[in-house]
């Protein structure tokens, strides 16, 4: 995998995630409003196609899909916010992100102890 491609993907997934975080955070924040329904960011197949081919200029055009789903049976208010479900989702998407920027810093000292 060309170096400048890995950095570049990693850091679109890092970017992608932060977009899923804040949709995520909207959803806990919300989790009392009448009528609410859950938010999702969806980017995974479109990012793996694209991770594929390796090709760094069709990184940016990366389909992000903004989804209103229900997290299970809606209550009396219209709400379907499941926290189980979103701080767990919530956990996944830190762990991702984080475990994304471990890869990307190793990947950046490696870089760095070869041109030293």
């Amino acid at each position: 995998m060309n170096p400048d491609f890995s950095i570049s993907a990693m850091a679109t997934a890092m970017s992608l995630r932060l977009k899923r975080h804040a949709a995520i955070a909207g959803n806990i924040a919300n989790a009392d409003t009448p009528g609410y329904r859950p938010k999702q960011v969806a980017f995974e197949d479109s990012l793996q196609d694209i991770v594929k081919t390796r090709s760094i200029e069709r990184l940016p055009s990366v389909r992000v899909k903004n989804l209103t789903v229900d997290d299970g049976l809606a209550r009396p208010d219209g709400n379907s916010v499941n926290m189980d479900r979103q701080m767990a989702n919530l956990a996944e998407n830190s762990l991702m992100y984080n475990a994304t920027a471990e890869f990307l810093a190793r990947k950046f000292r490696m870089t760095k102890s070869v041109i030293v």
